[in-house]
């Protein structure tokens, strides 16, 4: 895995141990085999997060008690390629209502051979946030952000 700093765009890169259909279906659909319970913005237990896979589809994560807690909305939906969403999560690490108030995430996926896959996670427009945008930035690109996350996300991409 690489990571690439930046001041407006934290990348992460990574080749996955399994074909693109399965990487990018293990990223999307299969969002809750490899989403921590702990990284949840919601106030009761987490139960299962959800990714609707079509443009325009929610991002959410759904709490034990059933309520539902967005944190985003599919913004590109082309299998087995590139998904994309809004990062609907505010500076203070609560759902954001207004989308102009989003950051974005892309994810690439590039067939390195039939059962490898080249992933890169683009996290960019933190300044959509408003003041005090960089301590997204840091927070999503440091321990426990994007890097760990996308790790987990390659041993259950290889497990499947």
């Amino acid at each position: 895995m690489t990571q690439q700093l930046s001041d407006r765009e934290v990348r992460v890169e990574l080749v996955v141990d399994a074909p693109i259909e399965k990487a990018y279906d293990v990223f999307t659909n299969g969002i809750d085999s490899w989403w921590p319970r702990a990284h949840h913005i919601g106030k009761g237990e987490l139960a299962q997060e959800v990714i609707e896979p079509r443009e325009g589809g929610r991002c959410f994560g759904r709490e034990a008690d059933g309520t539902e807690c967005p944190w985003g909305t599919v913004l590109v939906w082309d299998p087995p390629r590139h998904f994309a969403f809004s990062w609907e999560i505010g500076l203070n690490w609560q759902h954001e209502t207004d989308p102009d108030r989003a950051s974005r995430v892309d994810v690439t996926f590039e067939s390195r051979s039939a059962d490898r896959t080249a992933v890169t996670l683009v996290h960019s427009d933190f300044d959509k946030h408003g003041a005090g945008w960089e301590s997204m930035r840091d927070s999503v690109q440091s321990e426990g952000g994007w890097p760990d996350l996308v790790n987990t996300y390659a041993k259950a991409a290889a497990a499947q």
